[in-house]
């Protein structure tokens, strides 16, 4: 699982849903959630962590355009290839993100350690925690 402090810097709520950009590492991040009373705390200022699944992580190369408005250049640190999947984890900013592809994939795009990749992750596939990384 990867997990990112940072501080909501903007709410908006339309309908049932609650779009929201909280600034990690001085980038913004994105996500939309379905509005509910657990969310009562976020304000804006407020910590938060965002969580997302190794899984949600897509990886381009840097001359890429992508719709995903968490989208990334960060160096590969390392790679672990299985047999069907390889683990490419990035540098952001001396933060871990760890990205799972198959192994064809990581391949076909040349990934390499210290590489530059784009690494993104859709705004609706983001978590909300609040506070550090241990939700206090």
């Amino acid at each position: 699982m990867n997990i990112l402090e940072g501080k909501i810097v903007s709410i908006k709520k339309v309908d049932e849903f609650v779009s929201l950009n909280i600034e990690v590492k001085d980038k913004i991040f994105s996500a939309v959630v379905l509005d509910s009373d657990s969310l009562s705390w976020m304000q804006t200022g407020q910590s938060a962590n965002i969580i997302f699944k190794e899984m949600e992580v897509m990886i381009a190369t840097p001359s890429s355009r992508v719709s995903a408005r968490n989208a990334f250049v960060s160096k590969i640190k390392e790679i672990e290839m299985g047999e069907l999947f390889a683990n490419v984890v990035f540098d952001f900013d001396g933060e871990e993100i760890s990205s799972v592809i198959t192994k064809q994939s990581c391949e076909e795009l040349g990934c390499r350690e210290g590489s530059e990749f784009i690494w993104f992750v859709k705004s609706n596939e983001v978590t909300i925690q609040k506070g550090g990384k241990s939700g206090r």
